[in-house]
């Protein structure tokens, strides 16, 4: 059997001559040494600079694209038509009221929110066809009504 020869002083088994890997390139090295992370980890910021663009500048978006942040547009008209819509099949269609309310929200959301105009449309399509229920359930109340009115019954 044979010992483990030792190179260095002290018993250490390290060869001689050898070096611990170095982060840091030495000087005059076109290599570019590592990053200098600061506060948090952000990249050569200071303490009290800013981390977020200026007013006026891009964002940048997916797959390298300028992103503006605009906010997104309001759909509370388009949400209103549908909540009117719904509220005819629910319950409350026995009043005209939330049928025209659907119907007239419709018609402004689509032209005023182009983002909302899918709910929009199904608010107008449930105004319409609750006007129609509505107006089918008149004509048939008033029909037997008038059946009923016109037939006399007899006893003999």
């Amino acid at each position: 059997m044979t010992e483990p020869r030792h190179n260095g002083t002290d018993g250490d088994p390290t060869p001689s001559g050898y070096q611990p890997p170095s982060y840091i390139p030495p000087q005059g090295s076109d290599i570019p040494g590592p990053p200098q992370y600061t506060h948090y980890g952000r990249q050569g910021q200071e303490y009290g600079q800013q981390y977020y663009p200026q007013y006026g500048q891009q964002y940048a978006g997916p797959y390298g694209q300028p992103y503006y942040g605009m906010p997104a547009e309001p759909k509370t008209l388009s949400i209103a038509s549908l909540c009117c819509g719904i509220a005819v099949f629910v319950g409350f269609g026995f009043i005209v009221l939330p049928q025209v309310a659907a119907v007239i929200l419709g018609h402004m959301a689509v032209r005023r929110e182009p983002s909302g105009r899918g709910l929009a449309i199904a608010g107008l399509v449930m105004g319409y066809i609750g006007l129609a229920l509505t107006v089918l359930a008149i004509i048939g109340l008033a029909l037997l009504f008038s059946v009923a009115a016109s037939s006399s019954y007899t006893n003999a």
